[in-house]
């Protein structure tokens, strides 16, 4: 079996992480609300409804809607960054590493962000209140795609010419460009499609 396939998923590796069981249904709840009104149009009652809580046991979890959603973005980054790290382990042609990395980082929540219709807003909080975990989270992933690079350069199966000193400035580019897809009104299935062509890319100019 795949490895990959069988690895827990990005939700549970999220809910992994989440201890308090109403934690966990505050964020699931808060997750369906942004995806159904937005960060701006979603209210703490909105939220607390969802979860099945009232807003003063709401309010003992989290101090706000921004504050609901910073943890939504910690707690992907680090489930994210732990799947990568294990996708690529798990390949050694760097097309089916870059793949399945891209693949994981993603995660199996990615179809509804992308298909809600307040998806432009969501991913845009990134240059809002959120951006200083979005950018320690994308960093992360660098960190874990370059660490990736470095090892597979010693191990002689990516290119000396296509990497040479520079594993996690590589890296860095590599995220830019994947990033730069979500900006790209793509509808889901193009996005996988164009996913997986930069995956291709990339893998064919690291091999050896």
């Amino acid at each position: 079996m795949d490895a990959v396939a069988s690895s827990p998923s990005l939700t549970a590796r999220i809910r992994a992480r989440v201890v308090d069981p109403r934690a966990w249904a505050v964020l699931e709840a808060a997750y369906s609300s942004f995806l159904q009104f937005g960060l701006r149009r979603t209210s703490m009652q909105d939220i607390a409804d969802r979860a099945g809580m009232s807003r003063a046991a709401l309010y003992l979890h989290y101090r706000n809607k921004e504050d609901i959603f910073h943890a939504l973005m910690e707690a992907y980054f680090a489930a994210a960054a732990e799947a990568v790290a294990e996708a690529l382990a798990s390949h050694d042609d760097p097309v089916e590493a870059i793949a399945a990395g891209f693949a994981a980082q993603m995660g199996d929540a990615a179809e509804m962000m992308m298909q809600s219709p307040h998806a432009d807003e969501l991913l845009s909080a990134k240059h809002g209140a959120g951006r200083d975990i979005v950018s320690r989270g994308q960093a992360r992933l660098v960190q874990v795609y370059g660490d990736w690079l470095a090892g597979e350069l010693m191990a002689g199966r990516v290119a000396v010419d296509a990497v040479g000193a520079h594993p996690h400035e590589t890296a860095a580019a590599m995220l830019a460009a994947f990033d730069g897809l979500k900006q790209a009104g793509l509808d889901w299935p193009g996005l996988l499609a164009a996913r997986d062509r930069l995956a291709q890319l990339f893998g064919r100019a690291l091999r050896p």
